[in-house]
C-alpha cells in the first residue's frame, strides 16, 4: 500500500478544505451562467447588470481563494497534496478570471450581435464547470476521486469541442472579417473563453493527477 493512501485512512474527515472547494465551484458555476446569459442578451442594460454581476463574482471569487490559500497555510494535515490543492484553488481563480476578462470586454467592446460561437462555447464552458461542481461535491475524501473518472473525460471532451469551435471561428473570421477593428474586438473575446476551458481542461488533469498517486 502506498504512503498517500496510508495517509488517506489516517486523515480525519475533511471539515475545511472540502466545504470552501464547493463554495469555489459554486461561484465558479454561477460566473459560467451570467456569461451564458450576458451572450444571449440583446438589451444593452441588461447586459449592464450581467457585467456588473459577473465582477460582484470575480471578487467573491478571490475572497473564496484567500480563505483557501490561508487554511493551506495554517493546517499541519491536509486531505491530499499542498500542491495539488494550491493548483486546483489556481485554476478555478483563473477561469473566472478569464470568464471576467470576456465581459469587460464585452462591456468595452459594445458589440450589437455576438457570434452564435460565443454562445456556444461559453454554454461548453458551463457544462465543463457543472461537471467539476459534480465531482467537487461528491467527494469527501482523497480516494473519492477515482469514482468521477468519466466526468474528467467528459471535461476533456468539452475542451476538445471549444478548441474545434475557436479554431474554426477564428479561421472564418479572418476570412470573412473586413473591418479590422471588429476583427480584434471579436479575436479578444473568443480568446478569453478558449483560456478559460484550457483551465477547466487543467481541473481534470489535476484530478487524474489525485487518482493516479491513490492507484
Amino acid at each position: 500500500m502506498k504512503l498517500d493512501r496510508i495517509f488517506s485512512f489516517l486523515v480525519p474527515k475533511d471539515h475545511k478544505f472540502f466545504p470552501l472547494f464547493i463554495v469555489a465551484v459554486d461561484n465558479l458555476v454561477y460566473t459560467s451562467e451570467l456569461l451564458v446569459a450576458l451572450f444571449e442578451e440583446v438589451d444593452l442594460d441588461k447586459r449592464q447588470q450581467l457585467i456588473f454581476q459577473i465582477n460582484e463574482a470575480k471578487l467573491t471569487g478571490v475572497g473564496i481563494t484567500r480563505r483557501i490559500n490561508a487554511e493551506l497555510n495554517h493546517s499541519f494535515i491536509t486531505p491530499f497534496e499542498r500542491g495539488d490543492i494550491h493548483s486546483l484553488v489556481y485554476a478555478m481563480d483563473r477561469i473566472v478570471d478569464h470568464l471576467y476578462s470576456a465581459s469587460k470586454r464585452v462591456q468595452r467592446y459594445k458589440l450589437p450581435l455576438f457570434p452564435e460561437e460565443f454562445v456556444q462555447m461559453a454554454g461548453l464552458i458551463l457544462s465543463a464547470n457543472r461537471e467539476i461542481q459534480h465531482i467537487l461535491h461528491n467527494v469527501h475524501t482523497i480516494s473519492d476521486f477515482q469514482k468521477y473518472i468519466d466526468s474528467c473525460q467528459r471535461i476533456g471532451e468539452m475542451e476538445s469541442q471549444v478548441d474545434d469551435l475557436y479554431q474554426q471561428y477564428m479561421a472564418t473570421l479572418f476570412e470573412q472579417e473586413t473591418y479590422v477593428v471588429d476583427l480584434i474586438k471579436k479575436r479578444d473575446i473568443a480568446t478569453s473563453l478558449e483560456k478559460a476551458i484550457d483551465k477547466c481542461d487543467d481541473i481534470s488533469g489535476i484530478f487524474y493527477t489525485i487518482i493516479v498517486k491513490m492507484a
